[in-house]
């Protein structure tokens, strides 16, 4: 792009970053824009600024699935291997054994191994995660199609884990942060000294109405006017899991986000390609990635807090958007998913060749 594109794209993100702030769907973002080498634009509005770490929230995800396409890209493993032969708590349940019999890893990348959404094992917290997971299996039937699971990927987490013999923080440094240079994607950034971290939400009203729905009672909530920073915004992470699980729970700068995507951008790996496309018979996703309207061109993810990927390798560019949509007193009162929209179509029609 020539400077004079550079200048008409920069403008024209501050627009659509500083509209929807403006319009009250979020107090605080940061955007970048990038091509597969550098940032092209960088936008910060609120009291944010582009050093600051974000919860990611389902960002997460994508770390963990890219993390076991390498194992597999290694050969370590295969995506036809079925998650119950990694673990002999699975293979001593004879629930969980017929449950996840043909539950294999490429169905839990495309969230259809038939697991259900969500449930909350923190009602259960304390006991082991097999055990809550066959009790949060038998209180949930099965369903069908792409079902989009954080439990697909608290089983990815925990394969991580039991494949590199450590925990899923050291393995998230090892295995993925430190090989591809990404800098500030951490879990448990309330450890360092002298992080800026954005606030994510005032305690968990959303899942304390999840809950009170399902007739689950759970008294270890955090105060609902109190802010949550530094620690996990995500209930099952949080009060389970100790905030560190494979669908939840990193911290990181727009930058980290920016070169996991230009990682995939610049990837000669075929598997690794082909996790940015749309997989046969799981309609809207690819390996790990989502591949809706929403994501023209190419692919992305979101997380429940404001977070937001995308990229298109075709047109060699792609967005980070962080914000912290949730951070209300009386809670977000707008789909942040206009704003996502609006940003990826803004940056897609202008870098058009």
């Amino acid at each position: 792009m020539n400077q004079a594109d550079l200048e008409r794209l920069a403008a024209a993100v501050r627009s659509v970053t500083e509209r929807y702030h403006g319009f009250g769907y979020f107090p605080s973002a940061c955007v970048r824009v990038f091509d597969a080498e550098k940032c092209l634009v960088s936008v910060c509005v609120g009291d944010a600024s582009e050093n600051d770490l974000f919860d990611v929230a389902s960002l997460t995800k994508l770390a963990t699935s890219t993390q076991v396409l390498l194992l597999a890209d290694a050969g370590r493993l295969s995506l036809e291997d079925r998650i119950a032969d990694f673990f002999p708590e699975i293979r001593g349940d004879a629930f969980l054994s017929e449950r996840l019999r043909g539950v294999t890893l490429l169905s839990l990348l495309t969230h259809t191994s038939g697991i259900a959404d969500w449930y909350p094992f923190y009602e259960k917290k304390g006991e082991p995660f097999f055990s809550v997971l066959s009790w949060a299996l038998k209180n949930t039937p099965p369903v069908s199609g792409v079902v989009y699971s954080d439990l697909n990927f608290m089983l990815l987490g925990k394969l991580l884990e039991r494949v590199h013999g450590m925990e899923l923080s050291e393995c998230l440094q090892r295995h993925l942060v430190q090989p591809l240079g990404l800098g500030r994607m951490l879990y448990r950034p309330q450890a360092l000294e002298g992080e800026r971290i954005i606030p994510s939400d005032y305690g968990n009203p959303i899942e304390m109405e999840m809950c009170r729905e399902r007739g689950i009672s759970f008294d270890g909530f955090r105060p609902l006017g109190v802010p949550v920073t530094g620690t996990v915004n995500d209930g099952n992470c949080h009060y389970y899991f100790d905030d560190v699980a494979g669908h939840a729970g990193i911290f990181a700068t727009t930058q980290a986000y920016m070169r996991l995507c230009q990682f995939y951008l610049n990837t000669d790996r075929p598997l690794l390609q082909s996790a940015v496309r749309q997989q046969p018979g799981s309609p809207g996703r690819g390996l790990g990635f989502q591949t809706t309207a929403m994501y023209p061109g190419g692919c992305g993810h979101t997380g429940f807090t404001g977070t937001a990927v995308w990229f298109s390798r075709e047109r060699r560019i792609g967005a980070v958007s962080f914000t912290n949509r949730l951070f209300f007193p009386n809670g977000n009162p707008e789909p942040t998913n206009d704003f996502r929209r609006a940003l990826h179509e803004t940056v897609y029609a202008l870098t058009t060749p």
